[in-house]
């Protein structure tokens, strides 16, 4: 197996699971289908393009800074009433995280695939984003040289790849830091999350089963400050 790494980091990032109408959610980590949409963004696939060759992906997310659940308060006029008739005004509540970070893995056995998202992640055909169109990544989501780690699993992947430190003067981890895997197996304990995107279009999703695992604090090795980031910040 070989795992593709994606960091996303943001000032504000959106992974909403189970919005409806006009309060709009977010996970506390990155969905499937919000990662798959990224994805498809960068290597230009339409909202009704074929989405099965990202199925066979096994998903796991590290969550380097799990930052803040904060909440917009919108409103819109002039919308289209579901019963018909003339428009009116809704208001919404829109949740999202505020300064968090995630360390993404995509595990599968075709290295070409992996190599070829690596690719169009650093030349995207359209803007990448982290949830929602506005909530745009602070950093690249590719990391320096490759983000593919031939002939390491997904777990092994996310757990020995080095902690990155977006400013000077932020710590190592002092904590357990939490993973949330895709389960190969179903157990009791388990969740689930129906976040497998299999049709954007018709808004179409599945099932799959996720758990939770820690890193100690004292496994992680320290990488220093994220290139991009200013020395002085």
């Amino acid at each position: 197996m070989h795992t593709l790494l994606l960091f996303l980091a943001g000032p504000m990032q959106s992974w909403g699971h189970r919005s409806r109408f006009d309060d709009r959610d977010t996970g506390l980590e990155p969905t499937r289908s919000g990662v798959i949409g990224l994805i498809c963004a960068a290597m230009g696939l339409p909202r009704e393009g074929d989405l099965s060759r990202f199925r066979r992906l096994r998903m796991g997310v590290r969550v380097d800074a799990p930052g803040r659940v904060m909440m917009d308060y919108h409103t819109a006029m002039d919308v289209i009433k579901a019963a018909g008739g003339d428009t009116g005004t809704v208001t919404s509540r829109r949740h999202y995280l505020s300064d968090a970070r995630f360390l993404v893995g995509l595990e599968s056995d075709d290295l070409d695939l992996l190599c070829e998202i690596d690719s169009a992640l650093r030349r995207p055909v359209w803007p990448t984003f982290l949830g929602r169109k506005s909530f745009v990544p602070s950093v690249p989501v590719f990391l320096p040289g490759s983000s593919v780690r031939p002939d390491i699993g997904l777990e092994q992947a996310l757990r020995d790849h080095h902690f990155v430190r977006m400013r000077n003067w932020e710590h190592m981890p002092s904590a357990p830091v939490r993973l949330v895997i895709e389960a190969k197996e179903r157990a009791a304990s388990d969740l689930t999350r129906n976040d497998v995107p299999l049709d954007f279009a018709l808004r179409r999703f599945g099932l799959r089963q996720v758990r939770t695992d820690w890193v100690p604090a004292e496994d992680f090795k320290d990488g220093g400050v994220w290139p991009c980031s200013s020395p002085s910040s």
